[in-house]
């Protein structure tokens, strides 16, 4: 897919042609919770769309935490029940 033109003159956006969400899978609600808390909040990262919170679009039980890293990459702390 070749990347918007709004967004072609930038160095690095999650926009751009290649990585542009990564998933980090993690064992529990509790850890979403506890990354959010002990390291987001700590730092001051705003978290994307309201989150942590349960996402039953995606799947049943699907929590997460969406952020984005400084080069605007939208990163993502996820639990996924079995």
């Amino acid at each position: 897919m070749q990347t918007e033109a709004k967004y072609a003159h930038l160095k690095y956006h999650r926009k751009l042609t290649g990585i542009n969400h990564v998933s980090f899978k993690v064992n529990s609600k509790e850890d979403v919770d506890t990354f959010t808390k002990d390291f987001l909040a700590k730092k001051n990262i705003k978290t994307l769309y309201e989150t942590p919170r349960v996402f039953p679009e995606y799947r049943e039980g699907y929590y997460a935490v969406f952020f984005e890293d400084p080069d605007m990459i939208k990163l993502e702390v996820t639990f996924v029940p079995k």
